[in-house]
């Protein structure tokens, strides 16, 4: 068996059985990954091919520089190339997969995890969710208390879920999803569904992998979620909205710091393999 083979099988080896690709902890639910909205086709297949293989990279059970291999894919899900092949392209598209050269052949393999990425990330998703904030607290007295209760909640089981030896990377994931889906959907309408449910994956996937590192510092982002919560509790719009944008700003950096990206495995222990542009 190749290296390339060998890559395939030992991240879909977690499968039991090919209806379950890996076990998730109990409370994870995989629809807070994707924000429901009108033009989502559960039911198809290319969907949930997508949305699995997707699943698979968020939570680094296919981990960075991993190549993907079609027939591969088809194989270990029980599908058709047809639907991997359009899953594949929607992954390309939205850069979870990028192409690489392995000497005369073109693969695919999980995109690397970069300084560059975070910032951008960070950036854009601290202005939607302070924008959420800022609404969710001009909410009714009755309805902003419930979220600021739930938020708080949340947020203690996140700081007990950090101090877990070992952590649980699924678990703080979750939480951390949980958290600002919690003030997001409370005001957001269609249009903000459908771009935060394509970027909060992208951002998960870097907490999920920031949740594997043992010097991960979740106190401080804890602390900044209890500003957040006070925030939205006493009605403070413009308060909401910034403690939000600061908490992201400063989560760049303590972000960044900790995640190192490791260079591309080629298929035969060589260094990384050169990038190639691909039209799309």
């Amino acid at each position: 068996m190749n290296t390339v083979s060998w890559i395939a099988n030992r991240w879909f080896a977690i499968s039991d059985g090919g209806s379950n690709l890996y076990r998730e902890p109990n409370s994870y639910t995989p629809t807070s990954m994707t924000l429901p909205n009108s033009e989502s086709a559960r039911t198809a297949l290319p969907e949930r091919t997508y949305e699995r293989l997707r699943n698979l990279i968020v939570r680094g059970r296919i981990p960075s520089g991993a190549r993907v291999i079609e027939a591969e894919v088809a194989l270990r899900f029980g599908v058709s190339r047809t639907p991997v092949r359009e899953a594949l392209s929607r992954l390309i598209h939205e850069r979870y997969l990028v192409p690489v050269t392995s000497g005369k052949r073109t693969e695919l393999a999980v995109a690397p995890f970069t300084a560059e990425d975070v910032r951008e990330l960070w950036e854009i998703i601290g202005s939607l969710e302070g924008y959420a904030a800022s609404m969710t607290a001009i909410l009714p007295e009755n309805r902003r208390l419930k979220v600021a209760d739930e938020l708080r909640r949340i947020n203690l089981e996140l700081r007990a879920a950090a101090a877990e030896h070992p952590r649980n990377a699924d678990k703080l994931s979750e939480l951390q999803t949980r958290f600002h889906l919690g003030f997001v959907l409370e005001t957001a309408g269609p249009h903000m569904r459908s771009i935060y449910g394509a970027l909060r994956p992208q951002v998960q996937r870097y907490e999920w992998i920031y949740g594997t590192h043992a010097e991960a510092d979740y106190a401080r982002s804890i602390a900044e979620h209890m500003t957040i919560i006070a925030a939205i509790r006493e009605g403070n719009a413009e308060r909401a909205q910034n403690a939000v944008i600061t908490h992201w700003h400063k989560a760049i950096s303590r972000t960044s710091d900790v995640i190192r990206p490791a260079p591309f495995a080629s298929p035969r222990g060589k260094p990384r393999a050169k990038s190639v542009k691909r039209k799309m």
